[in-house]
């Protein structure tokens, strides 16, 4: 049996500690004993009745703010594979105090959940607002890493090879009429639709969109191949859109078993166990650019992926080699293979991160350095950068030596 579960609450401040051992009272009692003890109240969960898989977006806007923050030190085990430690090292109350008081102040906007993962265990989570913990919550763009995440997968499985990376898309795509494209199509690779850098170019920004009402998979790409401007070595340049990702897609859905959706379902979400509503473009394929949402524990196994070269649990669930492109800090800072990497500071130190950052202030950031993975949800009015600024001040300082 479990042993009973603690915490330490101020008004508006809860703070639920559970699983305490024999070997942790002392390091806990220093962490609580300026705080009252009181029965912590559950996990915060969706209503009765509402089933997470139907949590689109539109959904998510109709969810009843929680009555106070839920936060964990000590996060409790669900089952869900994700091993569960503590987070109890010198400076931990202060830096939740701190956290808690400047979200109470509005310092982070509309903060809806933190997690934080070290050393194979998460140790710290907490919800706020629209926060559930078996509530998916829109990604935004995560949804692009994500795509880049499932390609890894297919790698992985044998469905293609690391070196067809650098293969013209269209060699992938049986269905499409060569004598139709526009010139330079033909040279667009995976790995210049993984850097934002096919050089497909449309009259504007509805453009693909529209076309996606009136074609289906290959024939969406094929009327996107006629209509695209000359694709030249000056147009393949970095534009961030959901058309290459959705290029990606359209190559998994080829080489998969089924269909995109069901090879999602079956080796990627599936393979995690992971809690998630993930819509369709009108062209037939998973969204790409947005469309994804996954609760803050599934988007923190992703996360746990990148950090152990594609290893989850005792399984290799991505290629090793695309998961070293990924993660490498020789190509400077930028956006590759649907991954941001870049520089961020922390207790007054650089410190090098690799997410999947979202609208709104979704984040699924990995420390390597620090073996620490991030999570953060949000429902902010821009201000996309608060989540994260709420983790580089007071959490990831607690493991920066």
């Amino acid at each position: 049996m479990s042993s009973p579960r603690i915490i330490a609450k101020a008004p508006g401040i809860q703070i639920a500690s559970t699983r305490i051992t024999r070997s942790l009272p002392l390091v806990l009692l220093a962490i609580v004993a300026p705080l009252a003890l009181l029965r912590a109240s559950e996990l915060p969960r969706l209503p009765s009745g509402l089933d997470p898989r139907a949590q689109t977006y539109a959904e998510q806007q109709k969810l009843p703010y929680l009555d106070e923050p839920y936060v964990s030190n000590a996060p409790e085990d669900l089952g869900d594979g994700l091993p569960v430690g503590a987070l109890t090292g010198p400076g931990t109350e202060q830096a939740i105090k701190a956290l808690l008081n400047d979200d109470k102040a509005g310092k982070y906007s509309n903060l809806d959940s933190v997690l934080l993962w070290k050393d194979g265990r998460l140790i710290f989570e907490m919800y706020n607002r629209r926060g559930r913990v078996d509530g998916p919550h829109y990604t935004m763009s995560i949804t692009k890493t994500l795509t880049s995440i499932t390609l890894a997968r297919a790698i992985q499985l044998g469905l293609l090879r690391i070196n067809d990376l650098d293969k013209p898309v269209i060699s992938f795509m049986p269905q499409i009429d060569r004598s139709k494209i526009r010139p330079g199509v033909e040279t667009i690779t995976l790995r210049d639709a993984l850097s934002m850098k096919s050089g497909l170019r449309f009259p504007d920004k509805n453009f693909a969109r529209a076309l996606g009402g009136k074609y289906q998979r290959q024939k969406f790409f094929q009327a996107l191949f006629e209509n695209t401007e000359p694709v030249t070595p000056g147009k393949k340049q970095y534009r961030y859109t959901g058309t290459d990702p959705s290029l990606i897609m359209m190559i998994v859905d080829i080489l998969a078993p089924g269909t995109a959706r069901d090879f999602i379902a079956r080796e990627v979400a599936g393979k995690v166990g992971a809690v998630y509503h993930w819509d369709n473009q009108p062209c037939g394929l998973p969204k790409c650019g947005a469309g994804s949402s996954f609760t803050a524990r599934s988007l923190l196994k992703f996360g746990i992926m990148l950090i152990q070269g594609g290893r989850y649990g005792n399984e290799q669930l991505l290629s090793a080699d695309y998961l070293k492109l990924v993660m490498s800090s020789q190509q400077g800072e930028g956006y590759f293979y649907h991954f941001h990497n870049r520089q961020k500071k922390a207790a007054g130190r650089r410190v090098h991160m690799i997410s999947g950052i979202g609208a709104g202030g979704q984040y699924m950031a990995a420390f390597p350095a620090l073996n620490v993975v991030a999570v953060a949800t949000a429902h902010n009015k821009g201000k996309i950068g608060l989540p994260l600024q709420a983790i580089l001040e007071h959490l990831v300082p607690l493991f920066m030596k």
